[in-house]
């Protein structure tokens, strides 16, 4: 059924990308309305099973080894962009997934995969009912030519059910001590992708990590947070995006410590030292990814302690409304996730959680303390600069 310029599609339609207008080079957008959705790609074999971990493309790995699978994922809002024509011989099919850790995934509303724009649109949560783990769509090879297929049905299991279903395994995030060798091994293979992601809550504050190589990696951490927030302006024109900053204090194992953040435009370096760096300042809120630091983690045996937080610059607070999120992403490593859901709209800056170097593990715990401005916050922490006023330039 077609509305408008888009193609409504039903449950179980299949239809070459051709036919639909659509290249194999295209963007399908997924929107949904349930905190804790997690949205993935399988990529599979041709007797549909998981036949590469790297091409289950997910929050903990957001690319296909050469690009062809990307997910850009925001709080409701997840996008794949696919080319289908660089996947390897190997890949088969692309399914789409969407699977919540305790609720039905029906509960979400909207539930919605748009194609290229809006030119193919299924609405997925009208089929559901409990299921926890549900495939929404699929691309697959035909002799025609890449087709789609709209499933919307899935397993009361979730996730371990889903994952079972195409051949795999969910393993604990914890990886097992490695044999001591009695030669020199080979060069271990890359690790398996996680499936899983941890949210730090008060009853489970804090998480350790192994090194799964010799680094750690690029270590992300992503601020992302509702951003219409302010209140309208006396003559209207809707509510003012508020500007929402995400910074870290730093100390390192020789003692000198810093501080990043867009305040007084101390970027940082990703490359040098410090080897931190915020990619980049979103005043305006137009951003829907948030901002951005990012860790090299080549260097964290140089980490003695990291203090993130998030300051309001600009805008009144109102952290109950922001909804705020920072998500920690390593490399090979479960997703870490801490939201600033305890808000207190009489303070400027949420202390959202510090990062320890510990004996060359990295162990993340939950803060969740409210301040005035940075000073308090890192005297809290017992770190003293001398401080001066800044501005955004």
């Amino acid at each position: 059924m077609k509305q408008g310029n888009s193609m409504q599609l039903q449950r179980g339609e299949k239809r070459g990308l051709s036919d639909l207008g659509i290249g194999t080079a295209c963007a399908i957008k997924i929107d949904f309305g349930l905190d804790g959705i997690d949205i993935a790609a399988f990529g599979l074999n041709a007797d549909k099973k998981i036949g590469d971990d790297r091409y289950v493309v997910l929050f903990s790995n957001l690319s296909s080894p050469e690009g062809a699978i990307r997910l850009n994922a925001y709080s409701d809002t997840a996008t794949f962009n696919l080319e289908l024509d660089r996947l390897p011989a190997s890949i088969d099919r692309i399914v789409l997934t969407a699977t919540h850790d305790s609720q039905p995934v029906a509960n979400s509303r909207p539930l919605v995969v748009s194609i290229d724009g809006g030119k193919a649109v299924f609405d997925v949560a009208q089929y559901l009912s409990s299921e926890k783990a549900v495939m929404l769509v699929e691309f697959y090879r035909h002799t025609s030519g890449w087709r789609l297929g709209t499933v919307g049905a899935g397993f009361n299991g979730g996730l371990a059910a889903l994952v079972g279903h195409f051949g795999g395994e969910v393993g604990d995030t914890t990886p097992a001590p490695a044999p001591t060798p009695v030669a020199p091994p080979p060069a271990p293979p890359p690790p398996p992708v996680s499936l899983r992601k941890i949210s730090l809550e008060k009853s489970s504050s804090t998480v350790s990590l192994k090194k799964q190589g010799s680094t750690f990696g690029e270590i992300v951490l992503n601020l992302n947070w509702n951003q219409d927030t302010g209140k309208k302006g006396f003559f209207g024109g809707g509510p003012k995006k508020i500007d929402l900053d995400l910074g870290v204090i730093f100390q390192m194992k020789d003692g000198s410590k810093g501080i990043i953040q867009a305040l007084g435009n101390t970027f940082g370096s990703f490359q040098n030292y410090p080897w931190i760096e915020l990619s980049g300042d979103d005043r305006t809120g137009a951003v829907a990814a948030g901002e951005t630091i990012r860790i090299n983690g080549k260097y964290f045996d140089e980490f003695e302690r990291l203090a993130v937080f998030a300051l309001i610059y600009d805008g009144v607070p109102n952290w109950t409304q922001t909804d705020g999120v920072v998500r920690i992403d390593i490399p090979g490593q479960p997703q870490i996730e801490v939201r600033m859901n305890e808000g207190r709209n009489d303070k400027r800056l949420c202390g959202i959680a510090t990062i320890d170097n510990r004996n060359g593990e990295l162990n993340i715990e939950r803060y969740m303390q409210y301040f005035d401005s940075q000073q308090p916050f890192a005297e809290a922490l017992e770190y003293y600069f001398n401080w001066r006023s800044a501005t955004k330039d």
